[in-house]
């Protein structure tokens, strides 16, 4: 969950079931959202839920259901108010001392320790690396903008106030490459218009929003990060960035098949240049496969699609 939003540890666990929403696209597809409550900024924010998020938030779901098929009503208590809030159907709960509770930010750091102890990765000084919530804050802030997404973008997600503090977020290098990175940044930053360093508009923000419904294609979505062209030419039996539909595997049957007369007649007519492009056209449709089947399997649990969040 930290990993795939860039919540804060306080925000992650206040998050209920009532917080799962769908949006209506005017492409007819549903969209879900997670809503991050107002904390630190006091400042609500929407957050698209990509595949692997989703299918995170049905497992936590299927999870702590009740026998009646309901997520339990639970009273959290709140450690800056000191109070305890209205019961709500709360994501993160456990049993504790006989009863259900919400797990508290004390536990979950109990958690990261036992994890960290069990992974035993080692610093570079033989040390043990231990992590905090906020380190995968920094994480997805780092790859959301490595990977493109401009930077008041990742600032309206992450529910920074201050673009700086989102410049902050991003991966930490040795200070001379900062230094030097920061300075060409300065500069290409001087020739941009001013606008490109400001809050988004409602437009930009449907429009990021609403961007990955023009990556539909004849086998699923295409899951290029957001701005980016398309790299390789729309071979999407190829490209990694492809997330096949399952209802689509029938045709990537026919297109193995098809590959495959097709070889068969290259190997006839020993044209050796066709018979390299077709065997390694099988092998990424071999992998298409091996995805689809663990889609399938997701499926079956009720780790995809719109009904996920049910």
């Amino acid at each position: 969950m930290l990993r795939r939003t860039g919540a804060r540890i306080e925000e992650m666990l206040e998050l209920t079931h009532l917080s799962l929403r769908q949006y209506q696209a005017p492409t007819g597809d549903t969209v879900p959202l997670l809503q991050i409550s107002p904390s630190k900024t006091d400042h609500e924010r929407v957050i698209p839920a990509d595949p692997d998020l989703v299918a995170v938030l049905a497992r936590i779901i299927r999870r702590i259901r009740g026998s009646d098929g309901r997520v339990p009503l639970l009273q959290r208590y709140d450690f800056h108010e000191r109070c305890f809030g209205p019961p709500l159907p709360h994501l993160f709960q456990r049993v504790s001392l006989g009863r259900l509770a919400v797990i508290s930010p004390t536990y979950f750091n109990q958690l990261f320790k036992k994890l960290a102890a069990r992974a035993a990765l080692i610093d570079v000084d033989g040390s043990l690396i231990t992590f905090s919530a906020h380190d995968f804050r920094r994480v997805f802030a780092t790859e959301t903008v490595n990977s493109g997404l401009p930077i008041h973008i990742a600032a309206k997600l992450l529910g920074h106030l201050d673009l700086n503090t989102t410049q902050g977020y991003v991966a930490v290098y040795p200070e001379e490459v900062i230094r030097h990175y920061r300075a060409f940044i300065d500069q290409g930053r001087a020739r941009r218009p001013r606008d490109e360093y400001r809050e988004p508009t409602d437009a930009e923000w449907a429009e990021f929003r609403d961007h990955f419904q023009l990556r539909k294609v004849a086998l699923g979505t295409c899951d290029r990060p957001y701005g980016t062209p398309c790299h390789h030419e729309h071979a999407c039996i190829r490209c990694p960035m492809l997330r096949l539909d399952l209802a689509q595997v029938p045709r990537l049957l026919q297109i193995e098949t098809n590959t495959r007369e097709r070889l068969d007649e290259a190997h006839r007519m020993h044209w050796l240049g066709e018979v390299a492009a077709l065997e390694e056209s099988l092998r990424h449709i071999d992998v298409k496969k091996q995805q689809a089947e663990r889609l399938r399997q997701q499926t079956q649990h009720d780790e995809s699609g719109p009904t996920a969040f049910g």
